[in-house]
């Protein structure tokens, strides 16, 4: 029997905690927060990378330095990263909802943008569709609503949504004929005070996805691991040197981009060796990281949690915890921005 969960946020409980935001979103978030589960303590950020960093680049550390989680939400420039694929049920929305809510759980400020009109992000994170009236609908349509008048917050602290519905489908029918359409969600996310934004994508690569690519400064593809979940990966990687205006190969160089394999069955050998074989060109932008099929994963999302709060010591929250290590870590190399110390000398196996 699945413990009983706790009820959707209501259209009060809403408003109740609209008074943590703006101005709670300035607030520093508590460092010392993990992951809830119970291998955790070598992930908790206690020891700083602050006096490693500084002997490297030989120099004292500056009164009152920013904590290493709060460096990228203090100079207005969140991490931006695109989860996508143009195949439907490879685990887009799984592993936004997981991986923020993991990385809010290690004390970083997260939002969730929802681009699919389905509205799954929030279904999933247990936000009541219900319980607001403005979405993304707004925000992307002519008359553009500001992203800060529509974020909610979710039960897991540091983790904030920007929700969709079935209107935004229409919305994006209507943005064919805007100029520099491409650009109207990278302009609405500008100056926003978090940490990092995952933008959950549509099944598609249309206007909607195009947006999300033009706004983002990494994309990762989850992958299921079948031959269908790969055959469009070659388009969608020429949709992103089209969109980012990069030449051949460049995508590659640039490190911009990772594959995340889900969905993954040991029992199924045959798949495995061909879906491995396939990627193999892509082996060296691919997450160490593999999600493994999981029951766990399945019963968070009926019970509108992320995998970490439903059943900790599961596959399927070892697996995203380790996901969430390996990206602050890639993280780190791609921007230079410190993160904790423990994270960066977790091994990922």
């Amino acid at each position: 029997m699945l413990p009983g969960k706790d009820p959707p946020l209501t259209r009060q409980a809403s408003r109740d905690n609209a008074a943590r935001s703006p101005e709670s979103l300035h607030s520093p978030a508590p460092r010392d927060a993990a992951i809830p589960s119970a291998s955790t303590k070598s992930l908790r950020p206690r020891e700083k990378l602050w006096d490693r960093w500084d002997k490297l680049h030989s120099r004292s550390r500056p009164p009152h330095s920013a904590e290493p989680g709060e460096q990228s939400a203090a100079r207005g420039a969140p991490f931006i990263v695109s989860i996508i694929n143009q195949k439907g049920g490879t685990g887009k929305t799984t592993t936004t909802i997981n991986l923020s809510a993991a990385l809010a759980y290690l004390g970083y400020r997260v939002l969730m943008v929802d681009l699919d009109p389905q509205g799954h992000t929030g279904i999933g994170i247990g936000v009541d569709p219900d319980s607001f009236i403005e979405s993304m609908a707004e925000v992307m349509s002519i008359h553009r609503k500001s992203m800060s008048d529509i974020i909610l917050p979710t039960y897991v602290s540091g983790l904030w949504l920007a929700p969709a519905r079935i209107h935004l489908a229409h919305v994006a029918e209507q943005l064919y004929s805007r100029v520099f359409r491409e650009a109207i969600l990278h302009q609405a996310l500008q100056s926003l005070p978090y940490d990092f934004i995952f933008i959950d994508c549509p099944p598609s690569l249309g206007v909607l996805t195009i947006n999300a690519l033009y706004a983002s400064g990494f994309i990762i593809t989850p992958c299921q691991m079948s031959r269908y979940s790969l055959e469009g990966l070659a388009d969608l990687l020429l949709s992103v040197e089209m969109v980012k205006s990069l030449a051949p190969q460049e995508l590659f160089k640039r490190n911009i981009f990772r594959i995340l394999l889900t969905m993954f069955d040991k029992r199924n050998k045959v798949t495995n060796e061909y879906v491995l074989e396939e990627i193999r060109p892509y082996r060296d932008l691919t997450f160490k990281t593999i999600i493994l099929r999981n029951e766990a994963i399945n019963q968070a999302q009926i019970e509108q949690r992320a995998v970490f709060d439903f059943d900790p010591a599961s596959t399927g929250a070892a697996d995203y915890q380790q996901l969430a290590v390996e990206f602050l870590q890639l993280y780190h190399r791609l921007t230079g921005v410190p993160v904790a110390d423990t994270v960066l000398q977790a091994p990922i196996v």
